[in-house]
């Protein structure tokens, strides 16, 4: 059901919203009563994300093939320009385009970030997992590991596709050099990875005399009656509490994301999206307005650095389960990714961004972008 709402469900709505505010640039408005049943049974069988891809490469080729020669300049030079059929098509391949990233950027956040987190969870509550003691080998741990970097990857590359699209959407944008891509790869990939470790370790704390294969014991009575409550509600408590400061946060900035073309306003979308997007923040940042964005990322960024730094402090404290060498590689790893993830942004913006000349220039003003 959640991937349903995250992806499903706001992929058929952006659909019809294309039809109502769109109009000849609308997928919906340029398909037959057959296609568009078409698409709404790809949907309803989970495979939205499918017909979504094969419109954007249908619409691609409809686009190169709308071309035509054009004399121009006077020495009356053939040049190749699109047809007004061919820029229709290739206004529909970006919107599509812009709609499939966003979707699966929210998709990944909404369903691999807890999965991820869960996956090292289980690393830590499986015994021998990660000492080789008991039953473990190291091939179960080495794909174990594997997984999660690939998850790791996956939603580092589903931030970083979103940005892009974004930039191809708005006409005065520059895209993203390939350096400046595998930067915000990096970027991403590190925040990410640094913010999942802490989460997922934080998560797996063991009370003294806990079973470490107690994996579903949330809470339980000592041996002085105290009821002790176990770390993953004490995780799901902090998360939550960082969901609302950032969804609180994102709705005084003041989104018109659900803004139609006649800028009417649709509140509760618009607190929905909010919504959605402060759970993203519960990972990562993302600028969701075109604004100067230094000051607000320095305030998240600064925000999760101690809320990670307290969070795995108590783990290495507590985690007394698991030998010192362990611990201090843990807490070593999740600051160093931290590092290279803030070295990253920083050079990105600096000397990477298409538009890092004036950013430098109006320094003073912050005007760092997406």
């Amino acid at each position: 059901m959640p991937y349903w709402h995250s992806y499903y469900g706001n992929s058929l709505w952006w659909y019809w919203q294309n039809k109502q505010c769109l109009g000849d640039y609308c997928v919906f408005h340029k398909m037959s009563a057959l296609q568009t049943v078409v698409r709404v049974i790809f949907h309803i069988i989970l495979l939205g994300p499918l017909i979504r891809y094969v419109d954007i490469i249908r619409y691609g080729v409809k686009m190169k093939r709308e071309v035509k020669h054009v004399e121009m300049g006077h020495n009356h030079a053939a040049v190749l320009r699109r047809t007004p059929k061919g820029e229709v098509h290739a206004v529909l391949q970006m919107i599509i385009s812009r709609d499939t990233a966003m979707l699966d950027m929210m998709h990944s956040f909404l369903q691999d970030a807890p999965q991820l987190i869960f996956q090292i969870f289980l690393l830590y509550r499986s015994p021998g997992i990660i000492t080789g003691k008991e039953d473990a080998t190291v091939l179960t741990t080495t794909v174990q590991i594997w997984k999660i970097l690939l998850g790791v990857f996956a939603m580092s590359w589903s931030l970083v596709s979103y940005q892009d699209e974004l930039r191809r959407s708005v006409p005065d944008k520059q895209q993203l050099s390939c350096c400046a891509t595998t930067t915000c790869l990096l970027w991403r990939a590190s925040m990410l990875a640094s913010r999942i470790i802490t989460i997922g370790s934080f998560s797996a704390i063991l009370h003294p005399n806990q079973d470490p294969r107690s994996v579903y014991l949330l809470r339980w009575t000592d041996s002085q009656g105290n009821i002790v409550i176990a770390y993953p509600i004490v995780t799901v408590c902090v998360l939550a509490a960082h969901w609302l400061i950032m969804t609180a946060w994102i709705y005084a900035q003041k989104t018109t994301f659900c803004a139609q073309g006649d800028n009417s306003t649709h509140p509760v979308l618009e607190f929905l999206y909010n919504c959605v997007i402060g759970f993203v923040h519960v990972f990562c940042y993302i600028n969701v307005k075109d604004t100067p964005s230094r000051k607000r990322m320095v305030f998240f960024y600064a925000f999760c650095l101690i809320e990670n730094s307290a969070m795995i402090a108590i783990w290495y404290v507590q985690m007394v389960v698991y030998p010192e060498s362990i611990r201090v590689v843990i807490v070593f790893t999740v600051e160093v990714l931290w590092v290279i993830g803030v070295c990253s942004v920083i050079g990105y913006y600096a000397f990477l961004h298409p538009d890092h000349t004036s950013i430098i220039h109006q320094s003073n003003s912050a005007s760092w972008r997406q």
